[in-house]
């Protein structure tokens, strides 16, 4: 009889971890609810020597959670420079800054609060589906993209929140191609966030395209996921 109680207790267990998997929502997981939300932030690109490749470009960044499903619009603002020369097609001018607006959507896959089947429509295409963005505590978390070929990671994104209201993301580059040193260092970006409200978008947005010149806009191609159209402001 014991041995009975025992083997349906573990059944019983099973079932209850299978349906809070299955009922389980981002919005259960503190991590997530502090992602949610309009963000401001102050960033600064580095190279593998951490000499400056863009010294100061800005993003909002808008977080919404419905259910198991995320979805995440990033304005980024960059001055003239690289970046501007990568993401603006020729159409700007000297002195003239470029915004790349990026989407990006998941689903949460388990019930430890991981987010997976991630899409990231941009400039330089979708994410391929073994990105992930895993919850490592109440107040961190982190978004690995490996490479199919080598499984050393492209980027490995970290996510900390000093308050609910302020939080750090560290973006580490990783060399991955052959020739390569595998695993070595490439790239490094800090981005500082402070949240914001919905009423504040227009204006940092306003600001940010003053602060960096902006005249050129990137927008994912809606009829055309991983493609981008670009145009001018004026």
């Amino acid at each position: 009889m014991n041995l009975l109680r025992i083997f349906a207790t573990l059944i019983g267990l099973a079932v209850a971890s299978s349906a809070s998997a299955q009922d389980a929502k981002l919005s259960d997981f503190p991590f997530w609810q502090k992602m949610a939300g309009w963000w401001a932030s102050e960033n600064t690109y580095f190279d593998s020597d951490m000499d400056y490749t863009v010294r100061a470009y800005n993003s909002l960044v808008h977080i919404e959670l419905d259910g198991k499903k995320f979805t995440e619009s990033e304005h980024r603002f960059y001055p003239a420079g690289i970046a501007t020369a990568r993401y603006g097609e020729g159409l700007m001018g000297p002195g003239e800054g470029v915004e790349l607006i990026i989407k990006t959507t998941g689903e949460l896959i388990d019930d430890q609060g991981t987010l997976g089947k991630v899409r990231m429509d941009h400039s330089s295409g979708p994410y391929d589906p073994a990105v992930t963005y895993n919850v490592l505590s109440d107040n961190d978390g982190v978004r690995i993209r490996p490479n199919d070929k080598t499984g050393i990671d492209t980027y490995r994104m970290y996510f900390n929140f000093t308050t609910p209201n302020h939080r750090f993301r560290s973006n580490l580059g990783l060399l991955y191609e052959d020739g390569q040193d595998i695993g070595g260092f490439r790239a490094f970006i800090l981005y500082r966030d402070k949240r914001i409200t919905g009423d504040d978008f227009a204006v940092k947005r306003a600001e940010f395209r003053a602060r960096h010149n902006v005249k050129v806009l990137r927008v994912v191609d809606p009829e055309a996921p991983g493609k981008s159209l670009v145009t001018r402001l004026d």
